[in-house]
């Protein structure tokens, strides 16, 4: 592996971070699992809000993200994950620690400035972390990066591609 695309995400604990405390809390919680389990509310709605431009998640798309958490069982990870934002802290602590494995590589970073999980102080992290990479932000997307801006992403990982 040479290249390296890192788009709104963290690798790094967040368990004194208040804004991640409350999410995980809360959506990872009692009351997140019920809403989670009784009306699909991360895949319903808290999806919707991750998007930038609520345009680019039309009607077919939203489906593809709602049809396999058709019923309450299938939804688990959906409650879990959140918790499990604070509740693996020293796992993540560990992998931050160990970043030096990925420093020879190629980086891109391709930010959505608007997504309400990961925001530009999460971006300033990793432009810390690795100085030398190549950073793109989009103003005007949200978390999924990919799906609401695959022609403007796609030419940049190719980018990164041919200097490997």
């Amino acid at each position: 592996m040479k290249n390296i695309v890192i788009t709104n995400t963290w690798l790094w604990p967040v368990r004194n971070d208040w804004y991640y405390q409350m999410f995980s809390r809360f959506v990872g919680g009692k009351i997140g699992r019920f809403f989670i389990q009784k009306r699909n509310l991360f895949a319903r709605d808290i999806l919707k809000a991750t998007f930038g431009d609520k345009k680019k998640l039309t009607k077919d798309i939203h489906n593809h993200f709602l049809m396999p958490l058709h019923d309450p069982e299938e939804r688990k990870g959906n409650w879990v994950f959140p918790k499990q934002i604070i509740g693996a802290s020293d796992w993540l602590e560990t992998l931050w620690n160990n970043l030096d494995v990925l420093k020879s590589k190629n980086i891109l970073i391709a930010w959505g400035l608007k997504d309400i999980a990961f925001r530009e102080k999460e971006l300033d992290r990793w432009i810390e972390a690795f100085p030398e990479a190549k950073v793109v932000r989009f103003s005007d997307a949200g978390h999924f990066v990919a799906e609401e801006k695959p022609d403007e992403l796609i030419p940049e990982i190719m980018k990164l591609v041919s200097i490997s």
